[in-house]
Order: C-alpha cells, then sequence, then structure tokens
C-alpha cells in the first residue's frame, strides 16, 4: 500500500464537485446578465477545463495500470529457453554426482 498515493476515489469525487461549481458559476453568468463579468467567466471556463483535463489523465493512468507490460514470447524462443533449462539442470545433476563421489 502506498501512503503517498491519493484515494483516487475521493479524487475523483472532488474533482466533479470542482468541476460542478465551475460550471454552474460560468452558467448562472450567462443566464443573469447583471452579474455576467467576462474575467470571471473565462476563470470559471478555465477552472473547468482544468478539472476536465485531470479527470481525463486520471482515467487514462488508472486504464494503463490495469494493463500487462508483458513483451509476448515466441514459441521458438520458449522452446529454447526450456531446452537451456534442461541443459543446465542435467549439467547441475552430473556437477552434484561428481561431488559426491
Amino acid at each position: 500500500m502506498n501512503i503517498l498515493q491519493p484515494n483516487t476515489n475521493r479524487v475523483k469525487f472532488l474533482l466533479a464537485i470542482n468541476f460542478s461549481l465551475f460550471s454552474a458559476l460560468a452558467i448562472c453568468q450567462l443566464l443573469e446578465s447583471s452579474i455576467f463579468n467576462t474575467w470571471l467567466f473565462l476563470l470559471c471556463i478555465m477552472g473547468a477545463s482544468i478539472n476536465l483535463i485531470v479527470w481525463y489523465f486520471m482515467m487514462q493512468g488508472k486504464s494503463e495500470s490495469y494493463a500487462t507490460h508483458e513483451t509476448p514470447v515466441s514459441d521458438d524462443e520458449k522452446n529454447k529457453l526450456m531446452d537451456e533449462l534442461e541443459e543446465e539442470a542435467k549439467r547441475r545433476k552430473q556437477q552434484d554426482r561428481i561431488q559426491q563421489n
């Protein structure tokens, strides 16, 4: 268990809440023209965008963690490895017999 790694469910929940607050502020400014401020609207859009980008990369990281990073081994390589292992086992048995005598 990695203590430094945050709980992803909590982070996702906070990102969802944060995104909903930023987008709600932007929508309220569009609907109510008396509170519309260009800078505030742009900051709301930027905050919502950053939340979506972080959320997207968190989901990408999770899907990559489930993928296996093993390289495929062909049958020829498997057979070669098995032959080498058998030869090594035979050699060790011979060395054991020599040492026992």
